[in-house]
């Protein structure tokens, strides 16, 4: 089977994996202060500090929370669960773990999007300029999971900044694929995933300058500072450390690898289908990601058949059920309802080959004959 579906998940590291078997054969629990809890403390530390050089604020370590949770949708709940009674802006791409909040809360307003994915800077002024909230939260996602589309989110920090407002950006696709550096960007809260980049699922982290006071939504024992409550998940959390030391160290060279082998395979579907649309061809986006709308086959029928011949890959709107929905990103950016239906998600990972883009491209052109 070739995998072409790691915005989704990607496969775990070695390096990884041995990581975790090495804590699993031990009984770790960080709250405990004998011998063994004590050295779960030091793996849980340690991959703060692994992440802390991904994001780029190993150098100003003291002045952020790594707070580790099961999840990056966990972390985006955390964040959003802070500002319930105040005002809160996201733009209409967000992953559902952000946008559906709008669907049950009434403090949240949703900035509109261009047709090329970015986030309208002046649709995003307008509203931060009527708010009379003393609390206001901005939360962009930084690398859209579906188009792979970039936010200028330094600008975007800047605008809610200079509006007293707080930042906060699901990062999740972002990290692993382009360079990170949190300090640079100054936003205020990051959420990040350790199973996009090589870790194990089960762990995500919150990142949120120190100076700002949070509260928790999970009550328990305390741990994580007390805003995360709940025995930490050492295992999970040595893996994610692990895979974020790796990645850090190979940014570049995966970043290349993984744009060469993007452009050749979007060169070749244009050369080849004229009428196929590339979402987002012309705007900065991820080096992984390529969303092909073909208006002729239905999304749902064009990843039946590639299963079929052993390529996994997506449609532009997978959900959590496992069906194919309509994506609300591709409908933010006023897409048709033949399009938004139409649209299969390639995203490539670090494992992937020439041979796999060229096995893909011989079974789509078959398919599109």
């Amino acid at each position: 089977m070739i995998y072409l579906d790691h915005n989704s998940t990607t496969n775990l590291l070695e390096e990884a994996k041995h990581a975790m078997i090495a804590v699993l054969s031990k009984p770790l629990n960080a709250s405990a202060i004998h011998g063994f809890g004590r050295e779960g403390k030091r793996i849980i530390e340690k991959a703060r500090k692994q992440i802390a050089v991904l994001l780029g604020i190993a150098n100003n370590f003291r002045d952020y929370n790594i707070t580790f949770t099961s999840s990056g949708t966990e972390a985006n709940n955390l964040i959003l669960s802070n500002f319930k009674d105040d005002d809160v802006f996201i733009s209409a791409i967000e992953h559902a773990s952000i946008l559906k909040h709008s669907e049950f809360e009434n403090n949240i307003q949703v900035i509109k999007v261009g047709e090329n994915g970015i986030l309208d800077q002046e649709d995003l002024k307008d509203k931060l300029s009527k708010s009379e909230a003393n609390r206001k939260l901005v939360s962009v996602i930084f690398a859209n999971n579906e188009t792979g589309v970039i936010q200028d989110i330094k600008a975007i920090a800047k605008i809610a900044h200079e509006f007293g407002a707080f930042i906060h950006s699901d990062s999740v696709q972002a990290i692993g694929k382009i360079s990170l550096d949190l300090l640079d960007v100054d936003i205020d809260f990051a959420t990040i995933s350790a199973h996009k980049i090589g870790g194990p699922i089960g762990s995500g982290a919150l990142i949120s300058k120190a100076k700002i006071h949070l509260i928790p939504h999970i009550i328990g024992g305390g741990q994580e500072k007390n805003l995360r409550s709940g025995t930490e998940n050492i295992a999970a959390i040595a893996g994610f450390g692990v895979a974020a030391e790796i990645v850090a160290k190979e940014q570049i060279s995966r970043y290349e690898h993984l744009k060469e082998l993007r452009d050749y395979l979007e060169k070749e579907i244009v050369k080849d289908f004229p009428n196929i649309k590339i979402v987002n061809f012309n705007s900065p986006r991820l080096p992984n990601t390529s969303l092909i709308i073909n208006i002729n086959k239905k999304a749902e029928t064009q990843i039946i058949a590639f299963d079929l011949k052993d390529i996994a890959i997506s449609s532009g709107a997978a959900c959590s059920s496992g069906k194919v929905g309509s994506s609300k990103t591709l409908a933010a950016m006023g897409f048709s309802e033949e399009e938004k239906n139409c649209a299969i998600r390639v995203s490539l990972g670090n494992m992937t080959t020439k041979k796999d883009v060229v096995k893909f491209l011989e079974i789509y052109r078959e398919l599109n004959s």
